[in-house]
């Protein structure tokens, strides 16, 4: 019969603690991840935290999964990839490709259930301006802050949503890039 002692055991922990916890052998794992939004609080702090923001086309090809997570209700947690069509770079540097990684549920709250806020789900097929964090050293980038991160251009002007910074609503892409440099 095999017998542990306190001192196996502890080391038994450990290595299982370094093997699930190492990003190398949770990276499969980590795209399950649930991206939950975290507004800032000011247009100046999203910028410093960003790691990339892009002007960028979005299409209707997304793959989608689920996270094998719910909620009470039974809706299920469903996490999506697109890949960012790059029209140019306005802060960092983008790998090739660069992927948007979001979580979104299914079915769909309803449009003034608060949960929408935390979780952006997919993005519309469109052109953006988006602030992104890298996710886990790779070539996937989730929003900085959700909704407040996402800026859909219209008629070659920035929108700001219910969620963005109001100073960037009617800015042209070159106007936003020259604010960015003197912020």
């Amino acid at each position: 019969m095999l017998r542990m002692t306190h001192q196996h055991l502890t080391t038994l922990i450990i290595v299982l603690l370094l093997f699930f916890l190492h990003p190398v052998a949770t990276h499969a794992a980590n795209i399950n991840q649930l991206i939950k939004a975290e507004p800032f609080t000011s247009s100046t702090l999203m910028k410093q935290e960003s790691d990339l923001i892009i002007f960028t086309h979005l299409d209707q090809n997304v793959r989608k999964w689920d996270t094998g997570r719910r909620l009470s209700s039974g809706a299920r947690f469903i996490n999506a990839e697109q890949t960012l069509q790059i029209h140019d770079v306005l802060k960092g540097q983008a790998p090739s490709p660069a992927l948007l990684l979001t979580t979104g549920i299914d079915p769909l709250p309803g449009p003034h259930d608060p949960i929408n806020e935390q979780y952006t789900g997919a993005l519309a097929d469109g052109d953006y301006v988006l602030f992104l964090k890298r996710f886990h050293n790779s070539q996937r980038f989730i929003l900085s802050g959700g909704f407040c991160a996402v800026y859909p251009i219209v008629s070659g002007k920035i929108i700001a949503l219910d969620e963005g910074f109001k100073q960037f609503s009617g800015m042209t892409v070159s106007e936003l890039e020259q604010w960015l440099s003197s912020h």
